[in-house]
């Protein structure tokens, strides 16, 4: 059993609040979504489980520091030809050992491979979102052979966030609503990561979060050159132009280093979090890509 000394929410009142947010946005997927949990040497992971029983597997890795579900709706069409397995990451908003993983000790990709073999999938196409997309890279510059194909959506693990834009767009907001936790602030706070306004539901999460989540601030990778040489099979990546964490741009050019044989789409002025017009066509790409 794997354990930290520190849980990643502030409180008991502050986890309830938190998978309160959760519960939330799972009522929002479609019906049939269900949960089991698995064990791994970091602790009980829950995964949430939908699709049909007998169609092909669909590994999808969640954005870090938000609940599960409320990037996996994103997904819903991707329910009716896969069985979809999206574990809850470690120390984000949710049902699994609420404690952070380390991705400098491998604990990343140590958990991503727990995962799978309880499973029992060996290889698996993966899909993953911002934190998510850092797993699967790490997974993939270890173990290529667990992964059929690759999608990966403003992926972190490829590009190193640059500090000084981070602070001014995001830290100094956020410790402007952490000390002042009204409306307008929050809205300010998150503004830069948003394609669309946010929905009522997105940001009651954030504010759960700013106030009760211990925040994970390191991220995956990032990778460096020939770490995904071995890598070999399809991969598809998405970057957001105006993303202030991995800049679209960037980002593709450096997928395009690290992975020659991958597509690269941009999603002109898209921020982190997509607009509904982005989703429509990530969803056209993914039917593509997956098929």
């Amino acid at each position: 059993m794997f354990l930290k000394a520190r849980p990643t929410h502030r409180s008991e009142a502050g986890r309830a609040a938190l998978l309160a947010a959760y519960d939330r946005w799972l009522a929002l997927l479609p019906a049939g979504v269900g949960r089991i949990e698995v064990q791994t040497r970091f602790g009980a992971t829950s995964v949430l489980v939908a699709g049909p029983e007998d169609a092909p597997p669909l590994i999808i890795h969640q954005g870090g520091n938000f609940p599960n579900p409320a990037t996996l709706h994103w997904f819903a069409a991707l329910m009716t030809r896969f069985r979809v397995f999206a574990p809850d990451l470690p120390g984000a908003p949710g049902y699994s050992a609420p404690y952070h993983l380390d991705s400098r000790k491998g604990e990343l990709h140590e958990w991503a491979r727990d995962v799978l073999d309880t499973l029992d999938l060996g290889c698996a196409p993966h899909l993953g979102v911002s934190f998510g997309g850092g797993i699967i890279l790490e997974l993939a510059s270890v173990a290529p052979e667990r992964i059929d194909h690759m999608a990966l959506i403003a992926p972190a693990g490829l590009l190193k966030p640059s500090i000084w834009p981070l602070i001014a767009k995001l830290a100094v907001p956020m410790l402007r609503y952490r000390l002042r936790p009204t409306r307008a602030n929050l809205t300010v706070a998150v503004a830069p990561l948003h394609s669309d306004p946010p929905s009522e539901l997105m940001l009651d999460t954030h504010a759960a979060v700013f106030r009760h989540l211990r925040l994970a601030h390191r991220m995956p990778g990032p990778m460096a050159d020939g770490a995904l040489a071995g890598f070999n099979r399809p991969a598809l990546v998405v970057g957001a132009e105006r993303d202030p964490l991995f800049p679209g741009k960037a980002l593709l050019a450096r997928t395009r280093h690290l992975l020659p044989q991958a597509e690269t789409r941009l999603l002109p002025g898209s921020r982190h979090f997509p607009s509904a017009q982005d989703l429509d066509a990530v969803a056209g790409w993914l039917g593509d890509f997956l098929s």
